[in-house]
């Protein structure tokens, strides 16, 4: 039987934590604008944007391992005082072939003038061969950077 895992990481950003946990929270179809190379879809398929059991479909093309594929994501809690959100993914190529459950969780931490932000990624392979999921920690974070950009110049 196939043991839980887990991945994180975490990356320093400019922008004020409370605007990067909005975009998650409150305004996740604005991703696509500010990673418009990693995401290229991104549409709601049941529920609000902005509250638990909302959920969404994302295209997105993860280059670096040429991974061009999509998902449903569904928002399972928001914690506004923490600033973090959990997720949990359905359906697409990820869930068919990778993974039986595939959840994650972003936390926006003030720090100075800007924030850190943790990613983490809890999943249970199909098969002991299927890839960890660092290579998702990797790419949040480098979308982190992009919406960073964005946010700072806002």
């Amino acid at each position: 039987m196939a043991k839980l895992q887990r991945v994180e990481g975490e990356i320093e950003l400019k922008c004020q934590a409370d605007k990067y946990f909005d975009v998650w929270a409150q305004k996740i179809y604005t991703v696509k604008k500010m990673c418009p190379d990693k995401v290229q879809k991104i549409v709601l398929n049941e529920g609000d944007w902005n509250k638990v059991g909302g959920v969404v479909d994302v295209c997105y093309a993860i280059n670096k391992v040429g991974e061009n594929a999509s998902l449903k994501a569904r928002m399972n809690e928001i914690d506004e005082k923490a600033m973090s959100i959990r997720y949990s993914y359905h359906d697409g190529f990820v869930m068919e072939k990778y993974y039986k459950s595939f959840t994650s969780k972003v936390q926006a931490i003030p720090k100075g003038k800007g924030c850190t932000v943790k990613w983490s990624f809890e999943y249970e392979k199909i098969q002991e061969e299927a890839p960890d999921a660092n290579v998702y920690v990797d790419f949040m974070l480098d979308m982190s950077k992009d919406m960073d950009a964005h946010l700072c110049a806002a």
